[in-house]
């Protein structure tokens, strides 16, 4: 039989090479627009994280003692000793553990199994310190790997804690929750309709305070003021030092419940100033709207969102160089509201920045 000549060619790999393990899902990210009073809308976050799966934190002395192997397909936290069933990793706890090794999360996920695992467990071998950790598990799966020192405030407590806040301010009854997101970082979008005024005729914005805070080590607990418009449900964020109140999830945990409690009535007195400069914008005109959008640093999508959204506002088929302040703020808000939940509140804070840039000094 004849061999076929290769000119001393390698033979081509083909797809020969193993395939990149996967992580577990987080839980999504959902935005909802509501209509809702308080407690409703607290039910319906506490629901969707108790459909998440049974909540367990798991402390884990050394993760030097543990090991990343594959099951069904995943990565997946084992003890050395193998004395328990493997954990899957879901997406933000790899991405935590990584951040403790030092490796680029999405990198070392997209190697091929073998070579992921390979890299994951030289990293632990050689990490110096001992390396305590908490496994926040839901489901049975890893959703997050935090400090021993974190300070958890998940949702059943940390909206009592609210609820309680509220009552203390004397709004609890009067708040309308006018929207929801629910994920690894929560939003409750808390608005005082008896606390509104008439822009424009017709057109009626009301305070409120966009209430934050995540059970998975995504973010802070966080206050900010905001201003709903009620006749298009948007809302501008104001976010500028000392507006925006945020506590880390760590150390005492009294101590963070004690800043959440205090937090809200300034948090109320800081949106009441936000509903000043909303009030104000319509007598300002934004010079160089496109250059101010383009200064957003969005997204391809997200500046085309906004601009066709300024468009509707100004009732004209192309940006002129200066538009009603009022009108661009609305647009930016507007078009926000195609993103995912996180970034429709960040890019919310931007069309706030804009809206105290021009006014805050008036």
């Amino acid at each position: 039989m004849n061999t076929p000549r290769t000119n001393g060619a390698s033979a081509p790999l083909g797809n020969s090479l193993p395939p990149a393990l996967s992580t577990a899902a987080d839980l999504p990210s959902t935005w909802r627009d509501a209509e809702l009073d308080f407690d409703s809308a607290a039910e319906l976050i506490v629901r969707s994280h108790a459909n998440d799966g049974a909540h367990e934190d798991r402390f884990v002395a050394d993760l030097r003692l543990t090991a990343v192997a594959p099951y069904q397909g995943r990565f997946a936290l084992v003890p050395l000793a193998r004395d328990r069933e493997p954990l899957p990793l879901r997406a933000t706890g790899f991405s935590h553990l990584m951040t403790r090794l030092g490796a680029p999360a999405a990198f070392v996920r997209g190697l091929p199994g073998p070579v992921a695992l390979a890299v994951i467990n030289t990293l632990l071998l050689q990490h110096e310190d001992r390396s305590p950790a908490v496994l926040r598990l839901r489901g049975g799966e890893i959703s997050a790997i935090v400090s021993e020192k974190y300070a958890a405030l998940d949702p059943p407590e940390f909206l009592e804690l609210l609820r309680r806040a509220l009552s203390n301010a004397g709004v609890l009854h009067e708040a309308r929750v006018r929207g929801i997101a629910v994920g690894m970082v929560d939003n409750m979008r808390i608005v005082l309709p008896n606390e509104s005024v008439a822009v424009n005729p017709e057109d009626v914005s009301a305070i409120g305070i966009d209430v934050g805070s995540s059970s998975f080590g995504r973010a802070s607990v966080a206050l900010t003021p905001v201003v709903w418009r009620l006749v298009c449900s948007n809302g501008a964020r104001r976010a500028e030092r000392g507006a925006a109140l945020s506590f880390r999830h760590s150390g005492d945990r009294a101590r963070l419940r004690a800043c959440v409690q205090d937090a809200v009535p300034s948090a109320i007195a800081h949106a009441r100033g936000f509903l000043d400069q909303w009030g104000r914008a319509v007598n300002y005109m934004a010079d160089n709207a496109l250059e101010q959008i383009a200064a957003l640093q969005l997204s391809v999508l997200e500046k085309q969102n906004v601009e066709a959204a300024v468009l509707r506002e100004i009732g004209q088929r192309e940006l002129p160089p200066r538009v009603p302040l009022f009108d661009l703020v609305n647009g930016i808000t507007s078009g926000a509201k195609l993103s995912a939940p996180s970034r429709r509140l960040e890019i919310e804070a931007l069309a706030g920045a804009i809206l105290t840039r021009h006014v805050g000094g008036a």
